[in-house]
C-alpha cells in the first residue's frame, strides 16, 4: 500500500513535473513565434517607414530643382529678346549657381541657348543638336507640360542624365520652355549613410526593369551585377512576383538567401519615372536584439522564462523611453531643445481660449551669411543662446518655439504695444550685445514682428490668423532697416491686399476688357466749343470693384504692365475715333498719356503706325501724351523718336508740365507740339492769389506761342480759373469746371451725338 501510495505521488508529481514542463514549452515556443512574428513585423515596418521617408526626400529635391527652374523662368522673356548674348551669360551663370549638369531654353522656333557646366553657352542652338529623350521633353514643355525623362546619354555632356522640364508663359501664352539635365547621382547622397534602417541595412535605387541606378556602397552581395533579376537577389517562387509588381507600381515585401543567411527586402515605387527604392535589411543595427533574445529562448525555456521577465523590464523602459523620444521628435527642436512650431500652435489654441496676447517672430538679419563667416558650430551656438535668453525673459503661461533656421516665435501675455516693444526690445538687445558673434566686428541685428490678439471663441481661426499677420508683419521689419520691431498693421495689409489682387489679376482684367475707356472734355477757349478729349483708363472689376488709377499705375510702371496697358488705351482711343467716323460724326483730337517703357521701345512708331492704319483713322486726331521726366534723360533721343512720330502725323504733348523738375531750358529744345500746364500753377496762382505764379504762367504761354506750341491748363474748376487762362492766353482749358472723366458711351450722349451740343 505504501509502495502503490508512493508510486502514485510520484506519478503525480511527475505528470505534474510534464505538465508544468509541458506549459513551459509551449509558453516558451509561443513566446518564441511571438518575439519572431514581433521581428519580423519590427523589421517589415521600419523599411516601410525609412523607404516613405527616403522617397519623400528624392520627391523633395526633384521639387527644389522644378522650382528652381520656374524661379529661372520668370525672368527669361525679356531677357531673351532683348540681348540674346547677355541672356546666355546669365543662363549660364544660374546654371553655376545650381547643381545642374546643362541648362537650355527654346523658344517656339525650335531655336535656343544652352549651357552647360564647364563650357561656353551655345547660342541659336537647333533643338535637333539634344538627344532624342531630351528633344522629346523639351517638345512637351513647349506644348505646356511639365515633364522628366527617362535616363539617357547626353549628346552635351557625356553623362547618363535625366532631364527637367519646364514651360515658360509670357501672360497665357507660352512662349518657349526652359530645361535642365542632372545625373542620377545627385541622390547617391540621400541613399548613403550608416544610418539607414537604423544601421542595419541598406537602399539601392532600380528601374521598373530591376537594373540598378544607383548602388549603395554598404552591401551584402558585392559582385557588381546589372540587375536584381541577374544575382542572388530573388527566388524562383518570387521572381514573378516582383515581376509583376514592379509593371504594376506596386510595393512588395519579400526575401533572399545568400551565402546561408536570409535578408528580408521591401521594393517600394518613388512615384517618379519608373523608379523603385529597394531596401534590403541586414538584421543588424536596431532589430539585433530581437534576434538576440529569440535565439536564447530557443535554448532553454528557463533562460526564456528569466529572459521575458527582464525582457519585459527592459521592454517598458525602452517603451518609456520610446515614447519619450517620440515625443521629443514631435514636439521639440532637436538643435535647441526648444519646442518646435507643432506644439507651439497647439499651446497657442489652448492660451487663446482663455487670455489675451501676442504672437511675436524673430529673425536674425542676414543669417545665410553667418554660417559662411563664422561657421555652423558658431551660428548654432547663437542659435542655443537665443533659446537661452528667451526662457529667462519669458513670464508665467508665456512660451516660445524655434520653427526653422533663425526664427523663433513667442507667446507674449501683453497687449500694449509699448509694453510689447520694450521687452522685445530688451529681448533683442541681449543677444545682440551678449552673443559670441557679437564679441567679434560683426554688428548682430534681429528684428520682429508683431501681432496682437484678445481672447476669442474661436481659438482655431485665431491662431491660424496670428501666424499669418505675425509673417507679414515679419517681412515689413526685414524691409525696414530702422524700424526692428514691427507691429501688424490692418490697413496697411489691406494695401497689401489690393496690390497683390491688382499684380494677380492685370492680365485677366486686360484679357475681359476691365479696363474701361474713360474722355474728359478740352475746351477751345478762343471758341468755347468742345477741342478734344483725354482718354484716361479706369478699372470696373466683373464684381463691380472700382479701382483707381492712383492704385494701379504706379504698380503697372514698376512692374512693366503699364506698356500692355498704354496700348490697350491707344487701341481703344482709335476705336472710339472710328466708331464717330462711321456714325457720321465728325470726330475731335484724343489724348493718350505714353509711358516711358513704352515710349522707348524699339518698334513703338510701327506699332502706333500700324494700329491708326488697322482702324483707318488720321493720326492727326491722336495726341501722345509724355511726362517732362522723358526728357531729363536724353533730350537727343527723345526728340529723334518725336520726329519720327511727327512725320508719321501724330502729335506730341509734355504733359504735367510745372509738376516736377520743369526746365525752359527744356522746353526749347523739345520739338513737342503741345504743352499742358501742371493743376498745381493754376491752383497756387487762383486759390492763393499768387501774382507771381500767374506771371510765370503767362511767360511760359507766351513763350509756347512763339515756338508755335499749344498750350492747355489742366485743373480748371471755377469761371475765375477759366477767365485767368483766357487772360494769359492759354489756347485750351481742361477741368471740372467743364466735366469730370466720363465713360465714353456718356460723352457720345452729351457732346458728340447729332443731338447733342459741342458747346461747353
Amino acid at each position: 500500500m505504501i509502495e502503490e501510495k508512493l508510486q502514485k505521488q510520484l506519478r503525480n508529481a511527475m505528470i505534474l513535473v510534464f505538465c508544468i514542463v509541458a506549459v513551459f514549452l509551449i509558453f516558451g515556443g509561443l513566446f518564441s513565434v511571438y518575439m519572431q512574428n514581433t521581428k519580423n513585423e519590427a523589421i517589415k515596418n521600419q523599411i516601410i517607414a525609412e523607404a516613405e521617408e527616403y522617397k519623400t526626400r528624392i520627391l523633395k529635391q526633384l521639387d527644389a530643382d522644378f522650382q528652381t527652374l520656374y524661379s529661372l523662368s520668370f525672368f527669361i522673356e525679356d531677357s531673351y529678346t532683348t540681348d540674346k548674348k547677355l541672356f546666355a551669360e546669365q543662363l549660364n551663370k544660374a546654371n553655376q549657381n545650381n547643381a545642374f549638369l546643362t541648362i537650355v531654353y527654346y523658344d517656339r522656333n525650335g531655336k535656343g541657348i544652352i549651357s552647360t557646366t564647364g563650357q561656353e553657352p551655345e547660342i541659336d542652338a537647333s533643338l535637333s543638336s539634344l538627344s532624342p529623350e531630351g528633344r522629346r521633353v523639351v517638345e512637351m514643355a513647349l506644348e505646356g507640360e511639365v515633364s522628366v525623362s527617362q535616363l539617357f546619354e547626353s549628346l552635351i555632356s557625356d553623362n547618363s542624365v535625366f532631364v527637367y522640364s519646364v514651360p515658360v508663359y509670357s501672360g497665357d501664352e507660352i512662349v518657349g520652355a526652359l530645361a535642365a539635365s542632372d545625373h542620377i547621382e545627385i541622390f547617391s547622397d540621400i541613399l548613403s549613410g550608416n544610418t539607414v534602417l537604423g544601421g542595419g541595412g541598406y537602399i539601392h535605387m532600380i528601374d521598373s526593369q530591376g537594373n540598378f541606378l544607383i548602388r549603395s556602397s554598404k552591401t551584402v552581395v558585392e559582385t557588381d551585377i546589372p540587375s536584381i533579376f541577374d544575382g542572388p537577389y530573388l527566388s524562383d517562387s518570387s521572381r514573378e512576383d516582383v515581376m509583376n509588381a514592379l509593371q504594376q507600381q506596386k510595393r512588395i515585401f519579400s526575401s533572399f538567401s545568400y551565402e546561408g543567411k536570409s535578408y528580408p527586402f521591401l521594393l517600394e515605387p518613388v512615384g517618379f519615372n519608373d523608379w523603385y527604392l529597394f531596401c534590403v535589411n541586414t538584421g543588424e543595427g536596431l532589430i539585433a536584439h530581437f534576434s538576440t533574445s529569440a535565439l536564447v529562448t530557443q535554448i532553454t525555456f528557463i533562460a526564456v522564462l528569466l529572459l521575458v521577465i527582464l525582457l519585459m523590464l527592459y521592454g517598458y523602459r525602452l517603451l518609456r523611453n520610446y515614447n519619450r523620444g517620440l515625443v521629443r521628435l514631435a514636439y521639440y527642436d532637436s538643435l535647441t531643445g526648444a519646442q518646435n512650431m507643432s506644439r507651439f500652435r497647439q499651446r497657442l489654441v489652448e492660451a487663446l481660449r482663455n487670455i489675451e496676447g501676442s504672437v511675436a517672430a524673430v529673425s536674425i538679419r542676414q543669417f545665410h551669411f553667418l554660417n559662411e563667416i563664422f561657421g555652423r558650430e558658431k551660428t548654432n551656438q547663437l542659435l542655443c543662446q537665443i533659446k537661452t535668453v528667451a526662457e529667462q525673459h519669458l513670464r508665467k503661461e508665456e512660451f516660445f518655439c524655434r520653427d526653422t533656421e533663425d526664427r523663433f516665435y513667442l507667446f507674449l501675455r501683453e497687449t500694449d504695444y509699448q509694453t510689447l516693444r520694450s521687452r522685445l526690445k530688451a529681448f533683442m538687445t541681449d543677444i545682440e550685445q551678449n552673443s559670441e558673434i557679437s564679441r567679434t566686428n560683426y554688428q548682430l541685428s534681429l528684428y520682429c514682428g508683431v501681432t496682437v490678439s484678445p481672447c476669442c471663441s474661436n481659438p482655431e481661426e485665431t491662431a491660424d490668423n496670428l501666424m499669418t499677420h505675425v509673417m507679414f508683419a515679419l517681412a515689413r521689419a526685414k524691409d525696414s532697416h530702422s524700424n526692428s520691431i514691427w507691429f501688424f498693421d490692418t490697413e496697411l495689409h489691406k494695401k497689401e491686399e489690393l496690390e497683390n489682387y491688382i499684380e494677380s489679376h492685370m492680365h485677366q482684367a486686360l484679357r475681359d476688357g476691365e479696363f474701361k475707356l474713360f474722355l474728359q472734355p478740352k475746351k477751345n477757349l478762343q471758341s468755347g466749343m468742345l477741342g478734344g478729349a483725354e482718354a484716361l483708363v479706369r478699372w470696373n472689376t466683373n464684381n463691380g470693384r472700382m479701382i483707381f488709377p492712383d492704385q494701379f499705375i504706379p504698380l503697372f510702371e514698376h512692374n512693366g504692365f503699364c506698356i500692355k496697358l498704354d496700348l490697350y488705351m491707344m487701341e481703344q482711343a482709335c476705336r472710339q475715333i472710328r466708331s464717330w467716323i462711321d456714325q457720321g460724326i465728325s470726330p475731335i483730337p484724343i489724348s493718350v498719356n505714353q509711358s516711358k517703357l513704352l515710349f522707348f521701345e524699339e518698334d513703338y512708331v510701327e506699332i502706333l503706325t500700324e494700329m491708326v492704319k488697322k482702324y483707318n483713322i488720321p493720326p492727326q486726331l491722336i495726341t501722345l501724351e509724355i511726362l517732362e521726366g522723358l526728357a531729363l534723360e536724353n533730350v537727343d533721343e527723345l526728340n529723334g523718336k518725336i520726329v519720327q512720330l511727327q512725320q508719321e502725323g501724330f502729335r506730341i504733348s509734355l504733359d504735367d508740365f510745372g509738376s516736377g523738375f520743369s526746365s525752359l531750358n527744356t522746353l526749347g529744345k523739345l520739338k513737342i507740339d503741345e504743352l499742358k500746364l501742371d493743376r498745381d500753377f493754376l491752383f497756387n496762382a487762383s486759390n492763393n492769389g499768387n501774382e507771381r505764379v500767374r506771371l510765370i504762367m503767362e511767360e511760359i504761354v507766351r513763350m509756347a506761342k512763339r515756338l508755335g506750341i499749344s498750350t492747355v491748363a489742366e485743373g480748371v474748376e471755377t469761371a475765375e480759373d477759366e477767365r485767368l487762362i483766357q487772360m494769359i492766353g492759354c489756347d485750351a482749358g481742361q477741368g471740372y469746371l467743364y466735366s469730370r472723366p466720363v465713360i465714353a458711351a456718356d460723352f457720345d450722349d452729351k457732346y458728340m451725338k447729332k443731338s447733342g451740343s459741342r458747346k461747353i
